[in-house]
């Protein structure tokens, strides 16, 4: 009582909306295809548990209006049996496929094995408790006899109308439970509607149906029937369970209107060929969804793992950049230190040992600084990227006898992200490292290009080492310094399947062309954003194929 007197609005919406989706249901609903069954399992199924005691009031007051206007033609006793509302019967068991068999596995999936296992359990209860009451029915020249196909028909129509209402209530409640905006999960729901292939193949059914209709033969309206379900495997194919729901209860509506109402073994094989087709086409359906969702899931892990290898490079970054400045550091510290031991006993040796001791003091600076430069070029950290390319690059390649020439296009090549930038100056190192293994180059072109397409930043790198024929000789004399190219540019000496993963980090390519001269590698990077399109708190949860 306190729950409907806090939130008696929502009770009188649940109230007034079942309403009116029966009265919608009553063109519709015959004796054997019952969409009221339908609409009382969603009810149960959909809505939380303290919403049942509502539905379960609209139930007798449907029975009620039912008894009033067949209770002096069936009797007291069928009156007693007919008022216990079947919403009642149905609890235990739709209770159990809730609770035990995890018919909601999360806020947008469901268990089509459960709903499965609900549909057919409620159907056969309420098939059991209308079997009981026809048999207290007085003896009335409106009433059929007790047979087994009577028994199979009452169960297999409503079956298939609980097939034919159930996927929308749990299509609403998925895109209701959705975490996104609303408009796009409005948008959502209404694409698979209104998609141009949905709405011919309901409107050529429709015309299809309504021409056999006209056509009074059994054989082609039986033909018709069991031919309708080719277009709803066109559809799920192409989307995924939601198809069947789309272009499914339209056709269930139509057929319903083609089959006769009374129980006879044929209406009987037409239902229960229905009832496989519909069944089946759901757990294809689940199947589906349950294989699109596996790829979605694999598609975040793989961009989680890029994204983790991103950070792993800038950390990787950063600390190859501190140890560079602490060795540039050590390396004053040290050189002024010999230099202060030098000044302190420079008269008591010979100058040209005192020169010898000064030649070697700068000479460790030098290295340590070059070796600082390797590590993270100190023009990069002072003057950008543009300063690395031109400088860092031409110093060492200069030290081998290697002509360089950097070409440099875009005046945006800040707005790029650090990542993008740490990327471009390992792979060109790389690059230059590669073409020089290739072949004994005589000079190296280095080109960066940057741009924007669709609001998506790229940059293009292109290396080409070449040989020319007035500084081949040179080229062959400087051969033993082209060795320690690699550790001078900071490089690792990565071959052409390495680089391509090292590209691939951002969504790049890499080509290596023989051309005249020399060897060319390009490479395309797109400077994009991961983090925002990876879901952190997803849980992946065992792939099972009846779970979408």
């Amino acid at each position: 009582m306190n729950e409907l007197r806090r939130n008696w609005t929502r009770h009188l919406a649940v109230i007034v909306g079942y309403m009116l989706v029966r009265t919608a249901f009553y063109p519709f609903s015959d004796g054997h295809m019952s969409l009221y069954a339908g609409l009382r399992l969603s009810s149960l199924l959909v809505l939380p548990y303290r919403y049942w005691p509502t539905v379960v009031a609209c139930d007798v007051f449907c029975l009620t209006q039912n008894v009033i206007e067949c209770g002096a033609q069936f009797g007291i006793r069928w009156v007693l049996l007919d008022m216990i509302p079947g919403s009642i019967t149905a609890m235990p068991v739709i209770w159990w496929c809730r609770e035990r068999l995890n018919l909601f596995p999360n806020r947008r999936q469901i268990n089509f094995m459960a709903l499965f296992v609900a549909a057919a359990g409620v159907a056969a209860t309420w098939t059991l408790m209308n079997c009981i009451a026809m048999t207290t029915v007085k003896d009335s020249k409106d009433t059929y006899p007790m047979s087994l196909v009577l028994v199979l028909t009452v169960f297999i129509g409503q079956y298939v109308g609980m097939l034919a209402v159930l996927p929308w209530p749990v299509m609403a409640r998925a895109a209701w439970m959705s975490r996104q905006p609303l408009q796009q999960r409005l948008r959502s729901a209404v694409r698979p509607l209104f998609a141009i292939d949905t709405l011919i193949l309901l409107a050529s059914t429709a015309l299809c149906l309504f021409l056999l209709s006209r056509n009074n033969h059994n054989d082609v309206r039986h033909i018709a029937l069991m031919v309708i379900f080719i277009p709803m495997v066109w559809l799920l194919v192409k989307q995924d369970w939601r198809a069947v729901a789309v272009a499914g209860t339209p056709c269930l509506l139509f057929i319903a209107e083609l089959i006769d109402s009374e129980p006879t073994p044929t209406v009987l094989q037409v239902e229960g060929f229905i009832a496989l087709c519909l069944t089946g086409l759901f757990a294809l359906g689940a199947r589906i969804s349950s294989q699109q969702q596996q790829k979605d899931r694999e598609r975040r892990e793989a961009r989680q793992a890029i994204l983790l290898a991103r950070q792993s490079m800038q950390l990787n970054e950063a600390r190859l950049r501190k140890t560079a400045q602490a060795l540039e550091l050590m390396g004053s510290a040290l050189n002024l230190s010999h230099h202060q031991l030098l000044a302190r006993f420079r008269h008591q040796m010979p100058a040209n040992e005192a020169q010898r001791y000064y030649r070697q003091a700068s000479s460790t600076r030098s290295q340590v600084n070059g070796l600082a430069d390797s590590m993270h070029p100190s023009a990069w950290r002072e003057r950008g990227l543009p300063a690395a390319l031109r400088e860092t690059i031409a110093r060492v390649l200069a030290g081998a006898g290697v002509a360089y020439r950097c070409e440099i296009k875009g005046y945006n090549l800040h707005q790029l992200t650090p990542n993008l930038h740490t990327a471009i100056y390992r792979l060109a190192c790389e690059s230059v490292a590669y073409v020089n293994t290739q072949m004994i180059c005589s000079s190296v072109r280095l080109h960066l290009r940057e741009g924007t397409t669709r609001q998506v930043r790229w940059a293009m790198l292109c290396v080409e080492g070449s040989v020319e024929t007035s500084h081949i000789n040179d080229a062959v004399y400087d051969v033993g310094e082209r060795q320690f190219l690699a550790s001078k540019l900071g490089a690792y000496g990565l071959d052409l399947e390495a680089l391509r993963n090292h590209a691939q980090l951002f969504g790049g390519l890499l080509h290596e062309r023989t051309t005249a001269k020399g060897v060319r590698v390009t490479c395309l990077l797109v400077d994009e954003q991961p983090l925002r399109q990876v879901q952190r708190n997803h849980v992946s949860l065992p792939v099972n194929p009846w779970i979408a």
